[in-house]
């Protein structure tokens, strides 16, 4: 079961009152030992803000610097009783811009930053391209943004800064975070007729063969003109379409194909 939780956007604090009734409840399912912690730029935030969301149950903010309202909000957040966190991207190029914020950040006591290696995705490549920033050679990040945060751990060391400087690599998120993520998801909310495979989940799909019996002794599911069967039930019957999916709401279809023995084994 998962330890806690992060509560992202958006920014979480334009529906204030929702995230303090989200955090009341996952303390009360999972108790108190349960960490929440918050994304949030702190461009709204204000000292009734934060005590309501400490009141509330909150661990840890986290604030993306964006200006100088986002550093009054970590001012304002470190006189309560919370964690709080600094975590910006890498961009190369704004690599003074970052050594002056994690000065600034020692200097008012914020103990953690958390650097981020700027990652490549579908959604934000034409803009990266557009500010002159071009994919690393594995794809996953910008280039320069990892020698960026080495160069800036080394120089906060050299500096012999009050504030610990950690570098999050996206590859990391890749092999370790995201995968984990899809086994814990995969784990609650798998279906009765589903087999869980590293963080997929596999089902069968059976057409033009009637099922009602087992639909009506609830072995399996009818689903407009198909029934979804579990794999052990499709070998007995020998035919249906396998298909392979992310564990997400409404289920994400990766694959299919026909059912096969050997396709299972």
């Amino acid at each position: 079961m998962s330890e806690g939780v992060g509560i992202t956007g958006g920014d979480p604090l334009l529906a204030l009152e929702r995230v303090e009734e989200y955090i009341k409840l996952l303390k009360d399912v999972f108790s108190s030992r349960f960490h929440v912690h918050l994304y949030t730029t702190g461009t709204t935030l204000s000292g009734e803000c934060v005590e309501r969301l400490v009141k509330a149950g909150l661990d840890e903010l986290r604030i993306h610097v964006v200006s100088n309202r986002s550093l009054d909000a970590a001012r304002i957040a470190l006189d309560y009783s919370i964690d709080v966190v600094v975590e910006n991207p890498v961009i190369p190029g704004r690599e003074d811009f970052l050594k002056s914020l994690i000065e600034k950040l020692s200097s008012m006591g914020v103990k953690y930053v958390n650097l981020n290696e700027l990652e490549v995705s579908e959604s934000n490549l034409d803009s990266l391209l557009l500010h002159g920033l071009k994919p690393s050679s594995s794809g996953r990040s910008v280039g320069g943004s990892r020698d960026t945060a080495i160069k800036l751990i080394e120089w906060v060391r050299e500096c012999g800064l009050a504030i610990s400087v950690h570098y999050c690599p996206a590859i990391y998120k890749d092999i370790y975070q995201y995968p984990r993520r899809l086994m814990r998801r995969a784990v609650s909310t798998k279906r009765f007729f589903e087999v869980i495979d590293g963080g997929v989940v596999r089902w069968v799909e059976v057409s033009g063969v009637d099922l009602r019996r087992e639909w009506l002794a609830g072995a399996v599911i009818r689903y407009r003109d198909r029934y979804l069967v579990p794999l052990k039930l499709a070998e007995a019957i020998g035919l249906g379409t396998v298909v392979e999916a992310l564990p997400t709401t409404p289920r994400r279809i990766l694959n299919e194909y026909p059912w096969c023995q050997q396709c299972l084994d």
